[in-house]
């Protein structure tokens, strides 16, 4: 699937923007004069593309040592594909290096990051999330999980029918995804990392159809895949003890993060964040054989409910829709192709004893 649209262009000759149609390829990003349909597409390679955003504008830099750039709204599609793509590319150096070279290297590469760090505690998040395993999360995150259930009401029933309602619908390759229904007035649902999935009653009453609830589990999932949740968790703490965890084991942080767990349930994420578990929950959406609409319907259905949900622990307070989440939702279900799977009387019937149980 291409991803395009129109955005601002600078030349890097003259400062007067022009408006381009931008097409985001496999490995390369097009430009070209969107009021001729048949004028020539200029191609730049992936490779040789880079980024920095400033106030919520994305300005991508299409060749190396060269002004020319474009200016991209975050929130969009494109520049989330498109960054997704060249962090892929940075990433997979620093992987390999580590994999070859172990702890002597990492040694000397903390030592470069140390003074960078010290001007940049904002960037430690998402680096400690890459140096992280997999593994060991999900073992922290299932601790992370049990603390937090500690004081919660849950539903067992209702707990084997959201997972009997999501027993044909692959979550993550990467992360045992395991749902649980809690008895909680409050329309909430929140991504313990590691792949737990905490959904609340309340929110289970405020949805009007299965897409919905699809919706809101791929959207979670997405925060467990990307590892959003423990970025956000990570993000909460010291940048001076995050630094102390570098070049260690990361025994302390662990314990450090189930001390925190409370914080899930009240985690925001930023628009960023949001606007990616978006677009990629849709994707899964798609995959799976689920209209994408459902994502849209989702936020309308909540937003109209907003009196309701007015606590600080709901839905809306930790996942803020905003125009721009609705209107990117729908162009995506607009460009999409899905094929609809076949109904599954199963699925069909936890649906329906689920809102049975929370009307």
């Amino acid at each position: 699937m291409n991803w395009e649209g129109n955005f601002t262009y600078f030349n890097g000759s003259v400062a007067k923007p022009y408006e381009v149609k931008v097409v985001l390829y496999e490995d390369v990003i097009s430009i070209s004069d969107p009021n001729h349909p048949d004028a020539r597409e200029i191609y730049y390679p992936l490779q040789s593309c880079s980024f920095k955003v400033l106030r919520n504008q994305a300005h991508v830099f299409l060749q190396k040592g060269n002004a020319e750039h474009l200016v991209i709204p975050i929130e969009d599609p494109v520049f989330l594909q498109l960054q997704s793509r060249i962090q892929e590319g940075h990433t997979g150096w620093f992987r390999k290096t580590y994999q070859k070279k172990g702890w002597v290297l990492m040694g000397l590469i903390v030592l470069v990051l140390f003074g960078l760090m010290l001007l940049a505690f904002r960037g430690l998040p998402p680096l400690l999330v890459r140096l992280i395993p997999v593994k060991q999360e999900i073992i922290w995150g299932q601790q992370i999980y049990e603390a937090v259930m500690e004081d919660a009401v849950i539903d067992i029933a209702g707990t084997e029918l959201l997972r009997k309602f999501a027993s044909n619908y692959p979550l993550s390759n990467t992360y045992p995804i395991q749902l649980t229904l809690v008895k909680d007035t409050i329309a909430n649902a929140f991504a313990v990392p590691g792949g737990n999935i905490v959904v609340h009653s309340g929110l289970i009453a405020s949805l009007k159809n299965p897409e919905e609830l699809y919706a809101l589990l791929s959207h979670e999932a997405t925060h467990v895949n990307r590892r959003h949740s423990l970025r956000q968790m990570l993000g909460n703490l010291t940048g001076s003890y995050l630094l102390s965890m570098l070049g260690t084991n990361f025994g302390g942080l662990g314990n450090t993060l189930i001390n925190q767990a409370g914080m899930l349930q009240s985690l925001s994420y930023s628009r960023q964040l949001e606007a990616e578990a978006d677009w990629e929950g849709q994707e899964l959406m798609v995959k799976n054989g689920t209209n994408p609409a459902g994502m849209t319907e989702l936020m309308e259905s909540l937003q109209a409910a907003h009196p309701a949900l007015n606590s600080n622990l709901s839905f809306l307070s930790t996942h803020p829709v905003s125009a721009n989440r609705i209107k990117s939702s729908k162009e995506f279900s607009q460009k999409s192709k899905f094929i609809a799977r076949a109904p599954n009387p199963v699925v069909r019937e936890a649906w329906n004893s689920l809102k049975k149980r929370y009307p």
